[in-house]
């Protein structure tokens, strides 16, 4: 569950999770199981029921609301489903399902409710996207639960109740069922990036984590011999790692912490040897004495870890594409000027690699009207120089930020929430056990940068007190970003140190003033007369190649006809000295 609300000191929509309360789809069968959601919060100015009092729920069948309006909405839905206008159609004893679009979330909500709605489900209007559903003039007379539902996975619920009654569960499930024991994202300890960089996890020493969980008893009965099992398999599908805390006792409503502190713990993970390719740790709940769980679906939680060559994140990487994928857009709501997303890297061996470019996605609303192309994506990697052991330090801070390098990435085309890459002006090797920030920024409100909603990094947070995807707002620093579950899909790329070597005795040094640029640059290079040029873009197409004549080692060249983005200068002397240089045009 995603509650999302406005944080007073960092101004920012903040993502709140709790595992007792839950959106879960209850029959048919293609549509069970729990959903990401935001809600209708009292301490909103709602009427709406509070959700975390145990007990607090509704379930039933599903009912798209209609209030006789003609023609469809931007989205291809009938614009009498938005439900703005007093309904025509009998909701008694149904839970309501409306789209959202012109009106305020509590108008559709309140004439959900004088249409007889036991619930509100809000369907989104575009994918990703979360807010916080004020209640407008209305939402103080709304008395019944109301929900919202990401755009793909509402349109999968409406198209499902084309063939049949829809049965979902809104609410808290404590003391619902007698027996059900479960555990949750936000207390469950957790790989420590969703891309680990072989080059700095080549032993057991080396890349590790501790294991743990809080395990809830949801029912309303005393368990006993409860308990709580860890597996990870290594990329071969063999069982590397596989350790069970037994004979859990828990109360009605009552919860355990399993962790390295507790006198019940899992051992930490590590192997001697880490071959490339995927893990995945998998936690299991199970009652004792075999009983059986009248909820399975909180009983097992799995989390998957890519070791690597190339990719830095916390997010979670895709296992067919071998990229992180952005499930959510975000910038911060208050934001006037600068808005960045950044990750954080320390390591002791971390002089084996150096940093080359970033990983990032952006969106931007269709409303608006705005699109990214041409979009600048300002790219830096810092020294965070601050001395501070972890977020507990008095020291903590962003006070000292030395920039290392930086570089500039400008949409080429519109492309809306595709991972994209752009490098740094230069590759730079890294120091060992010195603290790195590299942040993806942009100047434009328009513009919504890239985050995941899989990996719940929470009981990290809390347990190695670390920045976790810190973000910038107006030049302040928050070391959380929008809250511990959902961290930014920003990756660090990076190469052996090793592969970067002397310059060859043939290679003279280039550059192009200004840069980035919109039309006109002049090339400086370490050389006279006549020499050939060759533009590439960066998937390796040749745009242009043509002579040029350097006079005093500088020549002009225009940038007309070529799209926004990067593109390589290959510049090569008659005597066959070459200059090759990044340039990117506006």
């Amino acid at each position: 569950m995603k509650k999302l609300l406005l944080s007073i000191s960092a101004l920012f929509v903040v993502v709140y999770a709790s595992s007792q309360v839950i959106v879960k789809g209850i029959s048919p069968a293609g549509i069970a199981g729990n959903y990401t959601f935001t809600w209708a919060d009292p301490a909103g100015g709602w009427g709406t029921p509070d959700f975390l009092i145990p007990n607090t729920w509704v379930e039933d069948t599903l009912m798209l609301v209609d209030d006789g309006t003609p023609g469809t909405n931007p989205q291809g839905n009938p614009v009498a489903q938005e439900g703005c206008n007093p309904l025509i159609n009998d909701l008694t004893g149904k839970i309501a399902v409306v789209f959202r679009n012109t009106c305020e979330f509590g108008a559709k909500a309140f004439n959900a409710q004088n249409a007889g709605a036991v619930g509100v489900i809000v369907v989104n209007r575009n994918p990703g996207e979360w807010i916080n559903m004020g209640p407008g003039a209305n939402g103080a007379n709304v008395t019944i639960p109301v929900v919202m539902l990401d755009f793909i996975d509402g349109m999968n619920i409406v198209q499902e109740m084309a063939n049949g009654p829809v049965v979902m569960f809104l609410g808290n499930k404590i003391g619902l069922n007698p027996n059900d024991a479960g555990i949750t994202p936000a207390a469950t300890l957790i790989p420590k990036q969703g891309a680990v960089v072989s080059y700095l996890s080549q032993n057991g020493t080396e890349f590790n984590f501790d294991l743990g969980s809080r395990v809830y008893n949801y029912g309303n009965q005393a368990q006993a011999g409860v308990e709580l099992n860890a597996t990870v398999t290594d990329p071969s599908g063999n069982v590397v790692y596989n350790n069970t805390v037994t004979g859990l006792s828990l109360n009605a409503g009552d919860s355990v912490d399993i962790d390295p502190t507790q006198a019940s713990t899992l051992p930490q993970f590590s192997l001697a040897s880490y071959p490339n390719g995927r893990y995945t740790l998998t936690y299991t709940v199970a009652l004792g004495n075999g009983t059986p769980d009248d909820d399975p679906s909180d009983n097992t939680l799995s989390y998957d870890f890519v070791i690597q060559d190339s990719l830095y994140s916390f997010a979670n990487v895709d296992a067919t594409t071998g990229q992180v994928i952005p499930s959510a857009h975000y910038r911060p709501s208050t934001n006037n000027a600068t808005y960045s997303i950044c990750t954080v890297l320390k390591d002791p061996n971390a002089s084996r690699i150096a940093a080359t470019g970033l990983h990032f996605s952006a969106t931007t609303l269709a409303a608006s009207g705005v699109t990214l192309d041409g979009e600048e994506i300002a790219l830096t990697l810092y020294k965070w120089e601050d001395a501070f052991v972890d977020l507990n330090d008095a020291n903590f801070g962003f006070n000292t930020l030395t920039q290392v390098a930086g570089g500039f990435y400008y949409y080429p085309s519109d492309l809306q929430g595709e991972l994209v890459y752009g490098t740094f002006d230069q590759a730079v090797v890294l120091e060992n056990d010195v603290r790195y920030l590299a942040c993806a920024q942009t100047v434009n409100l328009d513009v919504y940068l890239g985050f995941e909603s899989l990996r719940d990094h929470t009981w990290n947070y809390n347990w190695y007190a670390q920045p976790l995807s810190p973000i910038e707002s107006d030049g302040s620093y928050f070391a959380a970003g929008f809250g511990t579950d959902v961290p930014n899909a920003l990756v660090l790329h990076v190469i052996d140190a090793n592969s970067i070597g002397l310059p060859e005795a043939n290679t003279i040094d280039g550059k192009a003033f200004p840069n980035p640029a919109n039309d006109n640059i002049t090339l400086s290079i370490e050389g006279e007369g006549t020499a050939n040029l060759t533009v590439t873009d960066v998937a390796g197409k040749v745009v242009s190649n043509q002579s040029i004549t350097l006079l005093n080692g500088t020549a002009d060249y225009s940038l007309e006809g070529l799209n926004h983005g990067m593109y390589i200068f290959n510049v090569t002397l008659e005597n066959g000295k070459t200059a090759q240089f990044n340039v990117v045009k506006k």
